[in-house]
């Protein structure tokens, strides 16, 4: 359905996300993964400008994400595309 985005170099996958959610007035991205061995290199960053753009464009005209706030590397990433957080969500467990 066009909601899967990777980066393939060499037959191998460095960034992969895709659109999951869709309504008519947002989308969310989800399942964002960079290969281990190439983290702290820009390609997160790099690679949801891209999905966001195609989102924006192609999708709906709003892209939202959710992200573990114990995960500093990631949310840095999405501030560097322009993310900002505007709320908290907590899950419970039983």
């Amino acid at each position: 359905m066009g909601r899967a985005f990777a980066r393939i170099e060499d037959g191998q996958v460095v960034f992969k996300a895709e659109i999951g959610s869709i309504t008519p007035l947002a989308c969310q991205v989800q399942g964002v993964w960079v290969r281990p061995d190439l983290r702290g290199r820009g390609l997160a960053a790099a690679g949801m400008a891209a999905v966001v753009t195609e989102a924006l464009r192609n999708v709906a005209p709003v892209v939202s994400l959710y992200v573990n706030d114990f995960n500093a590397p990631a949310r840095a990433a999405y501030r560097r595309v322009g993310f900002t957080e505007t709320a908290t969500f907590a899950s419970i467990l039983f």
